[in-house]
């Protein structure tokens, strides 16, 4: 069910780091986007996301449809007329035209498909112009089969992009619980999922799991697993403090910083955490540093037709 991802680790890295004490629970990845000849190369990043935008926004049955048809057909106007209606939604309901505030739900799209292999469940896009349809609650809606747990298991996402690290922490906890306390909000989300469920390519038996997994009728119901799995992405002052003759050196220098860093960001996560949310509740954190965040946000939302 996910995409073809082969270009991922070629615009996201990744450090090595052990979450200690060990948990579960919780468990973090530290990326990084990717260094070309002068620096972090943003523009190729954003295009990069910005090629996503098909399957994030329009369901997969319908996009294998119009590409088998236009593949048939010889028609390339089909392709362009696929990318401009993904386009054209993504602006119009997100209003990142004018913000590039939903990039990073682009890449936390990416993350999950990518590196955790969890395919997109509910697009979400696609239900937002109905004017009559409240779909907020989590930034994305992800599935995947846990061999450890021997059962189906959803990926509720976060995104938080913010200038300070702090902040980026504290909101995506402050929604988590928020969603938590609130039991009209937590049935909505089931109600959306079960409803508007994408499950093209989905194994038949991992379906009948699924529904009876979502369905409140079903008794006995099978247990759902969820995980919080929250996109933290933030300033880094480290990007301009690094130097070298060449764009390796460069980035080795930024390593060394950035897994200095990581254990202070991961013991920021676990308090946070520990203070606000009780067990059992799994948590996972993907952590991106950016030089510049008010910039990505400009480049993305010049490239889908923004003024910003």
């Amino acid at each position: 069910m996910c995409g073809d991802h082969k270009l991922f680790p070629h615009h996201f890295k990744s450090i090595d780091y052990d979450w200690q004490p060990q948990s579960d629970l919780l468990e973090g990845t530290f990326l990084y986007p990717l260094f070309g000849a002068s620096g972090t190369d943003v523009d190729a990043l954003v295009e990069y996301i910005y090629r996503s935008l098909v399957p994030y926004c329009l369901p997969r049955e319908e996009v294998r449809r119009i590409t088998e048809k236009a593949y048939n057909d010889q028609d390339m106007n089909a392709f362009i007329s696929l990318g401009d209606r993904a386009r054209e939604l993504f602006v119009r309901t997100s209003g990142a035209a004018k913000s590039g505030g939903e990039a990073g739900e682009l890449i936390l799209y990416l993350i999950l498909e990518a590196l955790v292999k969890a395919p997109l469940l509910v697009s979400k896009m696609s239900l937002k112009t109905n004017s009559n349809m409240h779909v907020h609650g989590r930034d994305g809606v992800h599935v995947r089969y846990c061999p450890k747990l021997k059962g189906l298991v959803l990926h509720l996402g976060e995104a938080k992009l913010h200038k300070q690290l702090s902040k980026g922490i504290d909101d995506a906890i402050d929604s988590i619980t928020q969603y938590l306390g609130d039991r009209a909000l937590r049935a909505r989300e089931v109600s959306i999922i079960h409803t508007h469920m994408d499950l093209a390519g989905l194994d038949p038996d991992a379906e009948v799991h699924l529904r009876e997994m979502l369905n409140p009728y079903a008794m006995p119901r099978p247990p759902r697993r969820e995980i919080h799995t929250c996109l933290i992405g933030f300033n880094y002052p480290a990007y301009d403090k690094v130097a070298g003759p060449s764009s390796e050196e460069v980035e080795a220098a930024f390593r060394e910083q950035y897994e200095k860093r990581a254990k202070e960001i991961a013991e920021q996560i676990r308090e946070k955490a520990g203070k606000n949310l009780s067990p059992p509740n799994n948590l996972q954190f993907f952590v991106m540093p950016f030089p510049d965040i008010e910039l990505f946000r400009t480049t993305f939302a010049q490239k889908i037709g923004g003024k910003k």
